[in-house]
Formats: C-alpha cells, sequence, structure tokens
C-alpha cells in the first residue's frame, strides 16, 4: 500500500514543481567556454546592451551571492561582441580577478567564474565602458538540524544595496550525488503578519539548491526558474520590505523519486536592514 502511494503521489509533486525552460547554450569548438555549462546563476547580457540609453546592460545589475557560487554570463546581444572584466573600467586592476575576453554573441558564447571569496567585485565591459555591474559575495551561513543555509546578502539583507539574495540550502539528510532528484519543500512567511507569502517545491538533480529572493521588482509574488533546462537558481518575487524578518521553512520531502517519511524542517529567519 505505501508502495502504491509513492506511486500515486510523486507525480502530484512534480507537476507543483516551479520550472521553466531555457534555450539551450553552445559554445564554439575550441573556445576556452565550455558547451553546456550550467552554474549556480545566470546573468544575461541583454540586446542592446551597447546602446548607452537602454535601460540595463547586464541583468541583473547587482547581485549578491554566496562564496563558492559560479554564476554564468551569457551573450544574447545578438551580434554585439562584449566582456565580462573585474574592476572598474580603466583601473590599474582592471581584469585581474577575470576576464571573459570578447564574447561573440553569434552562436551564444558564455563565461564562468566561481566566486570563492567574500566582498564586493564590481565589473564592466571594455568594448563598452559605461556598461558596468556588481557581484556582492558573502560568507555568512545558517547552521540548522537538518541544513546549512548560506546568504549572499550576510547576516541582514540590505534591500538598499542589494535587491536581491541568493541563498544556496545544503541538505544534511540528503546524498548529493549530483544527479539523484531532491526536492525540497520551501515556505517563506511574513514575519510581521505570520502569512505565508510563497510556499513551492523545488527540484534540483541531487544537488543543494540555489533560491534567491527578489524585492522590489512588483507586489505580485511568484516563481521561476531554474536558470538552466536542468540546473541554477530558482526566483521568488515578492513584496520584501526594509525593517522586516522573513522566516524560511525549508523540508526534503522526497530523494530519488521516493518520499521521506517524516521530513525534517527547519526554518531561517532572514532580517532585513531598517
Amino acid at each position: 500500500m505505501a508502495n502504491n502511494l509513492i506511486l500515486l503521489v510523486l507525480p502530484i509533486l512534480l507537476a507543483l514543481t516551479v520550472h521553466i525552460s531555457t534555450t539551450e547554450i553552445f559554445a564554439q569548438t575550441g573556445s576556452m567556454f565550455k558547451v553546456g555549462a550550467e552554474g549556480d546563476y545566470a546573468v544575461s547580457i541583454v540586446p542592446g546592451a551597447s546602446q548607452k540609453d537602454n535601460t540595463y546592460h547586464y541583468y541583473p545589475p547587482r547581485i549578491a551571492v554566496p562564496t563558492d557560487t559560479t554564476v554564468v554570463w551569457l551573450n544574447g546581444d545578438i551580434g554585439q561582441p562584449h566582456t565580462v572584466t573585474s574592476g572598474q573600467p580603466g583601473a590599474a586592476d582592471e581584469g585581474s580577478i577575470f576576464n571573459s575576453g570578447v564574447m561573440p554573441a553569434f552562436p551564444v558564447r558564455f563565461f564562468e567564474f566561481t566566486f570563492t571569496q567574500a566582498g564586493d567585485y564590481p565589473y564592466h565591459c571594455v568594448i563598452h565602458p559605461w556598461r558596468v555591474a556588481s557581484v556582492s559575495v558573502s560568507d555568512a551561513q545558517f547552521t540548522g538540524e537538518a541544513f546549512d543555509i548560506a546568504v549572499g546578502s550576510g547576516a541582514t539583507w540590505d534591500l538598499t544595496k542589494n535587491p536581491r539574495v541568493l541563498l544556496e540550502i545544503t541538505p544534511k539528510t540528503a546524498v548529493l550525488d549530483g544527479f539523484s532528484p531532491i526536492a525540497y519543500n520551501v515556505t517563506v512567511n511574513d514575519g510581521a503578519t505570520n502569512k505565508t507569502m510563497v510556499s513551492g517545491i523545488f527540484t534540483t538533480g541531487g544537488d543543494p539548491l540555489p533560491l534567491e529572493l527578489v524585492s522590489g521588482e512588483g507586489n505580485e509574488t511568484r516563481s521561476y526558474g531554474p536558470d538552466f533546462s536542468t540546473a541554477g537558481a530558482y526566483h521568488i518575487q515578492s513584496d520584501f520590505k526594509k525593517g522586516s524578518s522573513y522566516p524560511i521553512s525549508v523540508q526534503v520531502i522526497s530523494f530519488d523519486n521516493r518520499l521521506i517519511d517524516n521530513p525534517v524542517r527547519s526554518t531561517f529567519n532572514l532580517q532585513t536592514n531598517p
């Protein structure tokens, strides 16, 4: 009877999983860019990025991620070469931390870099030096009974500095083998009202869950992702406010398509700046 129940419930879980597909990405053979790279977080070089009056050049322009996050930049500005170069334009240390070199956009090209040290990393395009953006990296971490949660913003989420923050949720009760599906049940509550803002199931292929909270882009709560077809960050967009707290509860409810009896729940209370 228990096995039959698993077979009945799992399709429902899969149907509830938040997921959008993305275009497959290919690099030219023999280039410095890996074919099929799938990091933790995707940043796009948007169409029209070479134009000064474009609303965005890199999108998102400011991100906050935990240490050991691999960011992948995708050049989607068809026909326009660009770079992803660390530092301020023209600075003496320009490109000393990371530098993509020239990224042609056809076929789509990408560059990836893993941030292993906490700090703030401005970057720009050497060809179009008015195109600037930044990555903020934190080594802050919450340790719970069943999960470790790394927080890209540090202990307090500064909404003024970073309207987006990436969490990396690592379970202690599941084997992270890189291919066995793990279903995470995540609930975000508004600490002021104790109301649930979002509750959903997010799956990874045997990896920790990268989950970004996004504020300031409309009051409607929605979830989307992952960034790549089978990997990368999921995103929760909602009306996160300054001077508030947001309890985030996490469970692993299935591993390798098998339901877990009595899954352990951990709750992390994320504070925002006044």
